[in-house]
């Protein structure tokens, strides 16, 4: 029984901070990367447990140019380790979300990227783990408010999980921006929801 509700908080925590980087990489051309961290707070619930309440997650994301149209993408979470108690399956301790997502992304023009890849998503608690592994789909979204502001949005679909998000950059230099955005991630199947707000820095090299 227990298995069954790790399960479910698994698949709770991996909407949790797993998917996309924040800002799309999709302006890196052949030979260039951008590297991006975010700090997120979404509020979680499932059916069957309720609500889990505001979940922590550091997010580190990066995109490498393989020419003008492809690009390497990568997203890895590393949630904060929180004791979780269930009234009717007890308590659960240490527990933990590490995720990681890589995928190939095309650019259909410089403002409109689609993509493919996979996430695999490790929860650990009470010495335990459980994992899980996913093909997506996605298309996003990145263009230009003014000189200095942005906006972006990004949706991807794979066999269980909608997860959309849409926010603003803001450069601060010709290589580093800075962003905001709002995330909203739902699995029917599973009875899960989330909703939160994420800051991020990117960086773009060469």
């Amino acid at each position: 029984m227990k298995k069954l509700i790790l399960s479910t908080v698994l698949a709770s925590l991996t909407l949790a901070g797993t998917a996309f980087a924040s800002v799309p990489g999709m302006d890196v051309a052949v030979g260039q990367g951008q590297i991006g961290y975010s700090y997120n707070n979404l509020e979680t619930s499932v059916g069957t447990l309720g609500d889990l309440g505001t979940l922590k997650n550091n997010n580190f994301q990066g995109a490498y140019g393989l020419n003008d149209k492809f690009a390497v993408t990568g997203d890895y979470l590393n949630s904060e380790s929180k004791n979780f108690y269930s009234a009717s399956n007890g308590y659960y301790n240490n527990l933990s979300l590490n995720s990681t997502e890589i995928g190939l992304q095309y650019k259909l023009n410089k403002n409109v990227a689609v993509s493919v890849g996979n996430v695999k998503s490790e929860l650990k608690a009470n010495s335990d783990s459980i994992s899980t592994n996913e093909m997506f789909g996605g298309i996003a979204y990145k263009g230009a408010i003014t000189n200095k502001v942005g906006s972006y949005a990004s949706y991807i679909r794979s066999e269980n999980v909608q997860d959309w998000k849409a926010g603003l950059t803001y450069d601060v230099g010709n290589n580093i921006t800075l962003d905001t955005g709002y995330r909203s991630f739902d699995n029917k199947d599973l009875g899960i929801k989330a909703d939160g707000i994420g800051f991020g820095a990117n960086y773009k090299f060469n």
